[in-house]
């Protein structure tokens, strides 16, 4: 048993012989590449997904209604960040490209008007988000009874935004470059800063006045700062051949790297709309079966949420390599890493479905005492345990087209899988068959598995080698 794991694990049996282009790697050196990118990549995603489990867990001793008012910002926030993501994409494809090329000019050419686009779309938007912030939460089911609390949350966490969305962008950058251990030491002294704050905020210690889930905003706010002037001193050393804003590259818009990124960027926005758009019809649904469904389903996300971050650092690392490999002519080096993250994805998929049946019920407990909401979210963890491995799995493969610049077919099938079929189940299972909070679960293990078949297609069909960025 021991001996049939060990070949499958080989880079002879993901690589053989015959398939190279050049000379290739031990197999522990190769995995010992790919994990040096995904491990901080993944650390940096739970980094971030603990700021927002931390704020629920406290704010979660409040009451279900205070967690409802924290749990309905999720999907405002995501859609309010879908801009930034997708150009953090194409930021992270281009920019592995061009280090793989060894242009360092055209990678700080990049990085550096891609920041620029981002303040000059950001600072207006969320201008308008912050106005409308009350419209904006009833549209995504808000109820009466925590509508107010939820404005003064939602209010510090928009002014967020525009910390997070550099952080997003100079991450992207720093993905692509091979760099993640600068991104992850940044989220874990933000993180500590967080819960301290949290803590004096939301209860009120020591001189610290009680803002309870007010507090909670202004935690975020504070640590969302913090982390963005840390990844900006990152990026603000000399260097000749590094990543760098000191670079003398230009900070004025070039035709040729817009289009590149437009190019590629173009594509990874409409995914993240259509996601966005299937997510938040989704939640819609979930928040009109009431306060305690709403309350129990955003701590299973939550949850769910944890370990999807450990398949992110591994597509975040197949995106790296692909991009990297791709610009150093070894498309068979590229399709090693990424059959390398599948192998790593099955594992965690494994991990994660093992803690959700014997210890979910212990992590429901973590985020808030009320038992209805804990009953019925720990219900849900059989379900949970079987989505674990697709959204492993499609993540992996994912971000092995996106480093591959192939984000127009990932566009495709977010829309019919994510944007249509998500919600049209939803309804059906939450509300027609009277499921509850059951069928919006169900229909999520569905989505993710269609997800990863579209995916996969797509990475054993070779296609994807041959994007010209």
């Amino acid at each position: 048993m021991i001996e049939a794991l060990q070949r499958w694990f080989s880079v002879d049996t993901i690589l053989p012989s015959k398939d190279r282009l050049g000379p290739v790697e031990t197999t522990k050196n190769l995995y010992n590449k790919y994990l040096k990118i995904a491990w901080p990549a993944t650390l940096q995603g739970l980094m971030m997904q603990l700021m927002t489990a931390i704020d629920l867990a406290m704010v979660g001793s409040l009451g279900a209604a205070a967690l409802a008012s924290v749990g309905i910002m999720g999907q405002p926030e995501m859609v309010m960040l879908v801009i930034c993501r997708a150009l953090s994409i194409a930021v992270t494809a281009i920019i592995a490209r061009r280090h793989g090329e060894g242009d360092v000019d055209g990678m700080n050419a990049v990085l550096k008007q891609s920041i620029l686009l981002n303040f000059l779309i950001y600072v207006p938007l969320l201008a308008i988000c912050l106005f409308n912030l009350e419209h904006i939460l009833r549209f995504t089911g808000a109820q009466d009874g925590y509508i107010e609390t939820a404005v003064w949350y939602g209010r510090f966490i928009v002014l967020s935004l525009i910390f997070q969305s550099f952080s997003q962008i100079v991450g992207g950058a720093l993905i692509g470059y091979g760099n993640t251990k600068v991104i992850f030491k940044s989220n874990v002294v933000g993180n500590i800063l967080n819960t301290i704050l949290n803590f004096f905020l939301i209860y009120g210690i020591a001189f610290f006045p009680e803002f309870g889930v007010m507090g909670a905003g202004i935690s975020t706010l504070i640590s969302s700062a913090i982390i963005a002037a840390l990844l900006l001193r990152a990026i603000s050393q000399h260097t000749k051949t590094g990543l760098t804003l000191l670079h003398p590259s230009k900070w004025r818009f070039e035709r040729t790297v817009l289009h590149t990124i437009f190019h590629v960027g173009g594509s990874s926005l409409g995914e993240q709309f259509f996601e966005r758009f299937g997510m938040y019809t989704y939640t819609m649904i979930v928040a009109s079966l009431g306060a305690v469904p709403l309350a129990a389903h955003y701590v299973c996300m939550n949850l769910m949420d944890i370990f999807y971050y450990f398949a992110m650092g591994l597509g975040f690392a197949g995106a790296s390599h692909t991009g990297q490999n791709l610009g150093h002519k070894r498309p068979d080096l590229a399709r090693a890493f990424g059959i390398i993250g599948a192998r790593m994805g099955l594992i965690v998929g494994f991990i994660s479905a093992m803690i959700f049946i014997s210890a979910g019920h212990l992590l429901v407990q973590f985020y808030t005492r009320e038992g209805e909401v804990v009953t019925l979210a720990a219900s849900l963890m059989g379900i949970m345990a079987i989505a674990a491995f697709p959204q492993a799995l499609q993540q992996v493969y994912a971000g092995v087209l996106k480093g591959a610049g192939d984000t127009f077919y990932i566009m495709k099938y977010s829309l019919v899988s994510v944007a249509v079929i998500r919600p049209i189940i939803t309804y059906v299972l939450c509300i027609t068959l009277g499921l509850g909070l059951y069928g919006a679960w169900i229909s999520l293990c569905f989505d993710q598995s269609l997800r990863l078949v579209c995916a996969y297609m797509r990475f054993i069909s070779g296609s994807w080698q041959h994007k010209i960025v």
